[in-house]
């Protein structure tokens, strides 16, 4: 075994100071634990080393018990598999540091071949094992603190760990899957959409957390109406042959002035039921509270005419063709909120760009054209995507001027586009899937021309030459009923 001493001003290509180039068989080798859990020895890296050999050393470990690889556990392996009889190796004294090693190796295979986010996973979590914080494994490792605390998320969660382990998936899709531990349906259609069609995934994650963040609401808000001795039923829809009506419909039948029962007036009768919906603007649990027979505990309806829901509709029940026009919309709708969430995530990213798209001049001119300009609220959209405070007075420096100021001409050409992309963005909303205008469809499909991935509504926009058919909304409020604030979009229930 020929022996060469590498001394500190070898020129050799990453040659450990004071370290000894052998040429040793690679069979004699000790293998240890290797962040990579995948060799891939694919048949182009076999052919490299049969025909041409290792060319960088490895690097070992002098140990007790042998040789110990540290780094360049991929060509050892290829070595022995190709039948290669040595191969050169830098030989560094004996170190005891666990830590040390992963990193190492970890850094090695990085330059040589990336390491796989399933791979990082395993190696973040045995450096957690051995003690290092996240801040001190980022350190240590020159990674982003976020992405060392998303892997050790991912490691802690039994579901999101084995997902990783199987899959290919990205490790921002395994940190989302480990929110839903527990969930085994989320988990699935997360990691089917992760696997199959990655370009729905944050859409769907964010539908699965607005259908938890919903579903959790409601229930709390049941919970304490039960508490209080009140029932909970589903809302009542006209056509359905439900007796309930809500209190603000109902008066004591023998009341000449028909006044509206209330809580405290009905707290009595045995029929004291409510119901719960979401609030369509601010996802608010509302309750409505009613009586389950008014006719059987001495009430009357205040109002004539009204359907089965107590809200001033009078009519049959719906046919299954609006049942199904009337689902399609509470779905589009609740889908373009949650999809409202992702796209202004994304165009916040967006937003850091140092440079703005090849085609943003064209955008921006057609933009102009289109007399496109941002008022108050836009701007203080646009604010929010490029990450600047709002000024509190109008005798405060606008800081987004004070950004514009300092930009270079190219970063100063993406402010701008950001200004009408916010203005355009603060324009939008259910509406739009509905009627989408020619400045939307422009809006969406530069999005999706620069990176960003449209959800199934969103799509709608683009590819629909007319909106939907929408049904009528039958949620409005007789004038001399109590008003249901701001609840002027169709409700979940409103399908059933």
């Amino acid at each position: 075994m020929s022996t060469t001493t590498v001394n500190d001003h070898a020129t050799t290509d990453a040659a450990p100071a004071g370290a000894r180039l052998v040429e040793v068989d690679p069979r004699s080798l000790l293998l240890e634990a290797n962040v990579r859990t995948d060799a891939d020895l694919d048949p182009a890296f076999l052919a490299s080393i049969r025909d041409l050999g290792v060319l960088t050393p490895v690097l070992v470990q002098a140990q007790g018990d042998g040789l110990h690889v540290r780094a360049g556990q991929r060509r050892t392996l290829a070595a022995v598999e190709v039948g290669r009889a040595t191969i050169p190796a830098y030989v560094v004294d004996g170190d005891s540091d666990e830590a040390r090693r992963i990193i190492e190796q970890m850094a090695e295979n990085d330059h040589r071949r990336g390491v796989s986010d399933r791979d990082r996973v395993a190696a973040y979590q045995q450096l957690s094992l051995l003690g290092l914080s996240a801040a001190q494994i980022a350190k240590r490792t020159a990674t982003k603190k976020d992405r060392v605390t998303a892997a050790l998320t991912v490691a802690a969660s039994p579901v999101a760990a084995a997902v990783t382990a199987k899959y290919d998936v990205t490790l921002d899709q395994a940190a989302v899957i480990a929110e839903f531990d527990g969930d085994e349906e989320a988990v699935k259609a997360l990691t089917v959409a992760a696997v199959k069609e990655p370009g729905r995934f944050d859409h769907l994650a964010q539908k699965v957390r607005d259908q938890r963040r919903d579903a959790e609401a409601l229930a709390a808000a049941a919970a304490d109406l039960t508490a209080q001795g009140v029932a909970v039923i589903e809302e009542p829809e006209r056509g359905d042959g439900s007796t309930a009506r809500p209190l603000h419909r109902l008066c004591a039948a023998d009341d000449q002035a028909r006044t509206a029962l209330t809580e405290e007036t009905h707290a009595a009768c045995p029929g004291r039921v409510a119901w719960l919906r979401l609030d369509y603007w601010s996802r608010e649990v509302r309750t409505t509270h009613g009586c389950a027979d008014p006719a059987a505990h001495g009430h009357a309806e205040r109002f004539t005419d009204t359907g089965a829901s107590g809200r001033g509709q009078a009519g049959g029940p719906m046919t299954e063709e609006q049942k199904a026009e009337r689902r399609t919309l509470i779905a589009n709708n609740k889908a373009w909120r949650s999809a409202e969430t992702v796209r202004r995530d994304w165009l916040t990213t967006f937003a850091t760009r140092k440079t703005a798209p090849k085609d943003a001049a064209t955008f921006l001119a057609a933009a102009l054209a289109r007399r496109t300009s941002p008022d108050d609220d836009a701007l203080r959209l646009a604010r929010t995507l490029l990450g600047l405070d709002q000024p509190t007075d109008w005798r405060q420096p606008d800081p987004l001027a004070d950004v514009i100021a300092k930009a270079s001409p190219a970063r100063a050409q993406h402010i701008a586009l950001v200004l009408i992309l916010a203005t355009i963005e603060h324009r939008t909303g259910v509406h739009t899937w509905r009627n989408p205008s020619p400045e939307s469809r422009a809006y969406f499909t530069a999005l999706a021309t620069w990176g960003y991935g449209l959800s199934d509504v969103e799509h709608i926009v683009i590819t629909e030459p007319q909106p939907p058919a929408a049904v009528a909304d039958t949620d409005a409020e007789p004038d001399d009923a109590e008003p249901d604030d701001e609840q002027d979009e169709p409700t979940e229930d409103d399908a059933a």
